[in-house]
Order: structure tokens, then sequence, then C-alpha cells
């Protein structure tokens, strides 16, 4: 379950390096394309070559992407933006706003999953530095020639614009990134790694609520203790790799009964609790027995061989008058009734 888990989180963040990729590559490919013509016009053959060599850089990255390659893309796309500035801004001069790219070039390349921090520092320092030195040498320096002032502030505003709409996908990308970390870390934070169920500490926050609920409303709740029989010999005789798995479809058959207000959790070791709301004793006592009828008519396989598990159930019905906590004793009460009378059994509190 955990490696279902991590994977289930590197596909997530390998979709969402894919699609910031995917996203910034068009930017780059449609503009470089547009800017082959552009510079021709203006007068800048030299520029005008260069930029079909940034097409193809830009083409090739975003193919690499399509192949899961995304380190690859970013940094041919990081190196494009860093040579492509160097060699056009002093060209054209600061007025015609290439540099603005290196803006978008620094968050980019924290996309780059395998940049430890220090290459992320680096990079984001040679770029930073780059920028600083074209401020030195270019931003004084007169407009080139060949450009008249009206085209200098067509070329500028319109670099603003592709700029922004770059840092605005990124932007965007990032807060899904962390809208999904705060989901992932409260989901750990509530979730059973095993078997995917609530564990005991959101379970117990839940029990409270709906004890409170049921108080209020004068609704009927029943809790239940479900545990499973001589658990210690699975893990004795066959390792706890295979505990866990029957801990993983004992929590399947379980689920698979319930209906849609009922709640299940791992309260600890082999043990699950149940919250059965709108449910009086007899209601629970028939949910109960359907899961331990559905486990135990199961045949579960362990290394090969086949392998019978039984359950034991304690229930109680909640008296509103007194807190929820009391409940869950009485059905651990239930519980161990049903255990020294034998096992495999559904034991009502009374």
């Amino acid at each position: 379950m955990n490696r279902m888990i991590r994977n289930g989180s590197e596909e997530r963040q390998n979709y969402r390096i894919f699609m910031v990729i995917n996203s910034v590559g068009y930017i780059g490919i449609v503009v470089h394309l547009a800017l082959i013509p552009l510079l021709y016009w203006l007068g800048f053959p030299g520029l005008s070559l260069l930029n079909i060599f940034s097409s193809i850089l830009w083409i090739s990255a975003w193919a690499s992407n399509q192949q899961g390659q995304h380190h690859s893309a970013i940094v041919l796309m990081t190196v494009e933006v860093f040579l492509h500035t160097l060699l056009v801004v002093p060209t054209l001069g600061w007025q015609a706003g290439f540099q603005y790219y290196l803006f978008a070039a620094v968050p980019f390349t924290l996309f780059n999953n395998k940049f430890d921090g220090k290459a992320i520092i680096f990079v984001s320092l040679a770029l930073g530095a780059e920028f600083l030195w074209l401020s030195l040498y270019t931003h004084d320096q007169p407009l080139n020639p060949a450009l008249s002032d009206q085209q200098a502030r067509l070329l500028e505003r319109s670099n603003i614009v592709i700029a922004f709409a770059a840092q605005c996908i990124i932007s965007y990308y990032f807060r899904l990134a962390s809208i999904f970390l705060e989901q992932e870390l409260e989901n750990q934070a509530h979730t059973d790694s095993l078997t995917g169920l609530y564990n005991r500490r959101r379970m117990t926050d839940f029990l409270t609520q709906q004890g409170k609920l049921a108080a209020r409303e004068h609704t009927t709740l029943s809790v239940a203790f479900v545990d499973i029989d001589h658990f210690k010999k699975i893990n004795d005789n066959y390792g706890h790799e295979s505990g866990d798995q029957i801990l993983k479809a004992v929590a399947y058959f379980i689920k698979r009964q319930l209906r849609k207000d009922d709640t299940l959790a791992r309260w600890g070791g082999e043990e699950f609790l149940l919250l059965l709301p709108h449910t009086d004793i007899g209601g629970a006592r028939v949910l109960a027995e359907k899961i331990r009828d559905t486990v135990a008519g199961h045949t579960f396989q362990i290394e090969g061989s086949e392998y019978a598990v039984t359950l034991t159930i304690g229930l109680c019905e909640h008296r509103t008058e007194h807190p929820i906590e009391e409940s869950v004793k009485l059905a651990d009460i239930a519980l161990y009734r049903g255990k020294q009378a034998g096992r495999n059994r559904v034991m009502c509190y009374s």
C-alpha cells in the first residue's frame, strides 16, 4: 500500500511536470517560429537564423518531454533561454525586452526534480547574473539603428506579455502542486497507510462529531469492534508481509458490506472500528453477521496455501446521554466476551 501511494504521488507529480513543460513548450515554439520571419523582415538575418536553431531546440525539448524525459526538456529550454537572451539583447538593445524571459526561466527550473538545492541555486544565480550583466552593459546603450522606437516598444510589450503568460502557467502548476501537497499531508495525518482507512486519530474526532450529532437529533447510533481471530499466528508462521496482505483483504471485504453513511477505521493492530449511524443494536447485528459470514466464507491465499480467516465482532448501541467514548469501551468489552466464548462470532453488549 505504501508503494502504491508513493507510485500514485510520483505519477501525479510527473504529470504536473509534463503539463508545465508541455504548455511552456508550446509558447516557446510559437514565439521562436514567429521571430524567424519577423527578425528577417526587421533586417536581422543572423538573429533570424538563430531563431531557426532555437526553434529546433524547443521542438526537441518538447519531444523529449513527450517521451518522459522531463529533466532533458527543462535543461534544453533553460539553456536556450540563457543563450538566446545573451545574444539577442546586446544586438537589439535593452529596449526590445528580451531579457524578461529570464524571470520566467528561474521558477521553471524548479520543476526539474533531478536538480538538488545547490543546482537550483546555481542556475538561478546564473540567470540573475546574466540579467545583471545585460542591465549594466546594454541598459543605457542606444537602440539599434535598424529598429524604430515604435518597433522597439512593440517588441518590448509583446515580450512582457509572453513572459508573463509563461509565468502564469508556471504559477498555476505551482499552485496545483501546493494544493496536492496539502491534501497529501492531510491524508497522511488521517489515513492508515496500509489499508487506506481512517486511522485512530481521525476516527476519534469523527466519533465525537457523530456522538454529538446523534444526541442533538435524537437518532440511534451503534459502534462495532472487529478483530481478526488468531492474527498473531499469521505473523508468526508466515511473516508480517503476509499479515499485512490479510489486513488489507479483510478491510476490503468489510468495506464492501457497508452502507453509504457507515464509517470504518483501522483502530490498531488487527482491530477495526465501525461506526453505524441511524442503526440500532438489531440492525448492527444483522450487518455484523453479514461481514463475519463474508470473511469466513472466503478462502485466503498465503504463500500458495489456502487459509481461513474468521472475525470476532463486539457491538454496542450508543446511549446519547453518555459520551461516545463509553460506547466504544462497551463495544470493546463485547469483543472480549466474544473471544472468551470461542471467537468467530458477533457479541452484543447488554
